[in-house]
């Protein structure tokens, strides 16, 4: 029997996910369905007890359920309960386990773009489940981090540090991080940001379609989230089939070729 396994989240029909799973199945010889499983939040206990029944051997989760999936599931990894999000779902010693590898993949982005972020002031734009994940991989690697919100929320009270949007002063900014889904296709010209704020920054905008966003175009330097979407899911694969997979230059532009591809 085929193992299926599938993208949970809303408006996904974008999402360059099956590709990267439908290449490495191949690749490494892997009998393996990827759908994209685009539901309501009310469907989504349908699909845990799929993953329950065996139907679905694991999910990838994304906006807007990275955070609300936390619910359904019956245990979080360490990773998984610090971020309070989840991007990937699996069955373990008959637990539905939430894990999350978004972590593994801003940390991967960073070093594959050599960003060594220690003692920089870094300003995450968002303070979603994608936020979370890159807060906690940038305050374990000693960085500054500042998050900026539309307002002050429950949500915000998971960060030390929140501001607003006007209240950044990019005199105190070294590195801007994205995190919102502002600028992806087909909104390719809308910015969260003015082009003064960002003119003299890098800036990482964690969206990857368009490869290259309005607000990347206005920064001095700036990094899409391609490597962190490819990282994240080989990662995913690694927990759901034990096995490791080194993703080498080779691999990664293989990748991207796929992804882009029509």
């Amino acid at each position: 029997m085929t193992n299926k396994f599938g993208l949970i989240g809303k408006n996904i029909s974008y999402s360059k996910s099956p590709k990267i799973h439908r290449f490495m199945a191949d690749k490494l010889n892997l009998d393996m369905q990827y759908d994209l499983i685009d539901i309501d939040e009310e469907e989504i206990s349908k699909f845990i007890k799929q993953i329950r029944s065996g139907i679905y051997r694991g999910f990838n989760v994304t906006a807007p359920y990275k955070q609300m999936i936390c619910k359904y599931v019956d245990e979080l990894t360490p990773k998984a309960k610090r971020i309070q999000a989840v991007n990937t779902v699996y069955m373990k010693n008959d637990k539905v386990i939430g894990d999350n590898t978004d972590y593994d993949g801003f940390i991967g982005l960073l070093l594959t773009h050599h960003i060594d972020v220690k003692d920089k002031n870094v300003y995450i734009l968002g303070s979603g489940g994608a936020a979370k994940s890159v807060y906690v991989a940038l305050t374990d690697l000693m960085a500054n981090v500042t998050v900026v919100a539309r307002k002050s929320t429950e949500e915000t009270s998971f960060f030390n540090k929140v501001i607003t949007y006007d209240q950044i002063n990019p005199n105190k900014v070294d590195i801007y991080i994205q995190t919102t889904p502002i600028g992806t296709y087909p909104n390719v010209f809308d910015s969260i940001l003015s082009s003064d704020l960002v003119k003299n920054h890098t800036v990482i905008d964690l969206i990857y379609n368009p490869p290259v966003t309005q607000i990347m175009k206005d920064s001095q330097h700036g990094i899409n989230g391609l490597n962190m979407l490819i990282i994240q899911a080989l990662k995913s694969e690694e927990i759901w089939f034990s096995r490791k997979i080194e993703w080498t230059n080779l691999l990664m532009n293989a990748l991207k070729e796929v992804i882009y591809s029509e």
